[in-house]
């Protein structure tokens, strides 16, 4: 059985007024496909993506204001990071990359790696294929010695004990997409409270990704603003921001890309704090330049 055609990122409606994100923002998760010819996708995958790259990504840039952005190994193309190597050589500055890569890579190909941009390794358990929980701690021995972190995509109510991996860990540990935290959870509920317990640990980070993968509804996605709130009341200085583009394994309710931004109220938010979780943070993590 072949894997489902996702649907293709809604079309970018023309931005009005000043941009909405802070100089120097940083898109910590998203993801190029194509073209087929030279990347070809696997063929045990769970879904099948529009092939977009990284020009069709350039206008999302522009639009929403984003300066730099992260290229995330996406699970379609197994170990094969060719796509995602050939994007951060056309902006070097401006991009860094997560990767997938065998537990026993070579040390010269981690080199390699990392003068080519990249700065983590990503550890998928809800897609076929990649990593699992118990490569991480031989990887992160591995990876210490060049500032990299492991990234993890898991759901918080269903992972084993993260705080003992955390603690076990030789390099920080990042979880994208709130962790499939449950919107509606309150504070005191067990995943809730041990992902706060996790961001006090000072390290692990969190990408405040993707609501529509939470059952949050759709925008504006009201039960995600006490989460929001409450994250940033607690450990700002942990908290990543990302748009998920082109926002794969969707296959109705499409995400607007501003609404998404509207959705985290940083409009709203004391000006020191957008610029800590959309600017210094993810430069402090991928090791981009400070911002101008």
């Amino acid at each position: 059985m072949s894997a489902p055609l996702c649907l293709p990122p809604r079309p970018l409606r023309p931005r009005t007024g000043e941009r909405p994100l802070p100089e120097g923002t940083c898109d910590t998760h998203m993801h190029v496909f194509g073209p087929a010819d030279r990347h070809p996708l696997a063929s045990v995958r769970s879904y099948t993506p529009h092939l977009l790259t990284l020009d069709d990504y350039r206008p999302v840039m522009t639009t929403l204001g984003i300066d730099r952005a992260v290229l995330v190994q996406p699970s379609v193309y197994g170990m094969d990071n060719s796509a995602l190597l050939y994007a951060l050589r056309q902006m070097p500055e401006r991009l860094r990359g997560v990767v997938v890569v065998p537990p026993d890579i070579s040390e010269p190909d981690l080199f390699a790696l990392h003068a080519a941009g990249v700065r983590g390794i990503r550890v998928n358990r809800r897609n076929p294929g990649g990593l699992s929980l118990e490569d991480v701690e031989g990887l992160a021995r591995r990876i210490a010695p060049h500032g990299w972190h492991i990234q993890l995509q898991v759901e918080l109510g269903r992972a084993p004990d993260l705080a003992g991996l955390a603690a076990r860990c030789a390099v920080p540990l990042v979880i994208d997409h709130f962790g499939f935290l449950d919107p509606r959870a309150d504070p005191g509920d067990a995943a809730f409270s041990g992902l706060l317990r996790l961001l006090e640990g000072g390290t692990v980070w969190l990408k405040l990704s993707a609501p529509y993968r939470l059952g949050a509804g759709v925008h504006p996605y009201p039960d995600l603003q006490r989460v929001v709130a409450t994250l940033f009341a607690h450990r700002p200085d942990r908290l990543l921001w990302a748009t998920d583009w082109p926002h794969t394994e969707l296959w109705n309710n499409m995400p607007d890309d501003l609404e998404l931004i509207e959705a985290l109220s940083f409009r709203e938010m004391p000006a020191h704090l957008r610029t800590q979780v959309l600017v210094d943070n993810p430069a402090h993590l991928y090791g981009f330049a400070p911002a101008p």
